[in-house]
């Protein structure tokens, strides 16, 4: 049996050498091409510079915020201030649009219109809670409007809902009473006045007048007059009379509203007809009205 010479074993990579010679060789040869080109690879002049953008500015001057300043719409007082408007569209377009017919359920029964505008009273019945509650300006109306003018049978209001003006105005026939029938007006005076609020009436022309009582109740036209948020009645306000009638030589004027007789308030309709009666035997009789908000009396002695 014969052994293998290790003298004439061959290294076991002997055959990868020639590849590894040309791959270093061509590593070689590729470097001095890229050393011998890398002149003219590299640029020859400097880039062309680009103009730098201007920063904007993105801040705000103070002089922005003038408006809410000078207005001063943060106000700890709690103050509002003027609706803005706009100067360009002239003085027409700035006012605010007219008042149109108002669709509450307010009803004007009369109004009483004074020489002093917040004097005026105005009788307004809350439609379907049958009453009928003197306003004058400024108040508010069941929370439903708030009262600006009172005019001769018209009154001008702000719907607080809608915030526009509104009116509302009498019917046409609501001032009108059915005078006429039975007792007249008389042409001459039957009740003198002999001061400020005192009045003198004979008592032969007092019972003409509570003898024909349906007579006298159709010389004027009154309706009962209800406390606001109570309803109780609180007297009742006389809405028109006929001219020189007995209302109007008593010293009665439209919108008065009749409170108490001697002391008796008249709450109700039956009351009103008991004081009526008991005026034929009494001396002297003691009204209590209230006019314009203030209570007044008048008083009535029977000769």
């Amino acid at each position: 049996m014969t052994s293998r010479n290790p003298k004439n074993q061959r290294p076991p990579l002997e055959k990868w050498y020639a590849y590894v010679l040309f791959v270093f060789v061509g590593y070689c040869i590729a470097d001095l091409t890229i050393l011998s080109f890398r002149d003219r690879m590299l640029p020859q002049s400097a880039p062309p510079s680009h103009p730098k953008q201007a920063r904007v500015d993105s801040s705000v001057s103070r002089g922005a915020y003038n408006t809410i300043i000078s207005r001063n719409i943060f106000a700890n007082n709690g103050a509002i201030p003027d609706a803005l408007v706009d100067k360009s569209k002239g003085a027409e377009a700035q006012r605010e649009d007219e008042p149109v017919p108002s669709q509450l359920p307010l009803n004007l029964i009369g109004t009483l219109v004074h020489s002093n505008p917040d004097k005026s009273i105005a009788a307004i019945e809350v439609k379907g809670k049958n009453q009928v509650i003197s306003y004058t300006a400024g108040k508010d109306i069941e929370g439903m409007a708030s009262i600006l003018k009172v005019e001769r049978q018209k009154v001008t209001f702000r719907n607080l809902n809608s915030n526009r003006l509104e009116y509302i105005e009498m019917k046409k026939d609501a001032n009108k009473v059915a005078f006429g029938g039975g007792m007249k007006a008389s042409g001459t005076r039957e009740v003198i006045q002999t001061g400020d609020g005192n009045f003198v009436i004979k008592r032969s022309d007092l019972l003409k007048y509570t003898s024909d009582l349906s007579s006298v109740l159709m010389q004027a036209r009154a309706v009962p007059n209800r406390e606001p948020g109570t309803g109780n009645i609180n007297g009742f306000r006389i809405l028109d009379m006929q001219p020189g009638s007995i209302y109007e030589q008593l010293g009665l004027q439209r919108m008065d509203i009749i409170k108490s007789v001697d002391g008796t308030p008249v709450d109700s309709p039956a009351k009103a007809m008991e004081l009526y009666n008991l005026l034929k035997n009494s001396p002297k009789v003691t009204l209590q009205i209230e006019r314009n908000g203030k209570s007044e009396n008048k008083t009535y002695n029977i000769q």
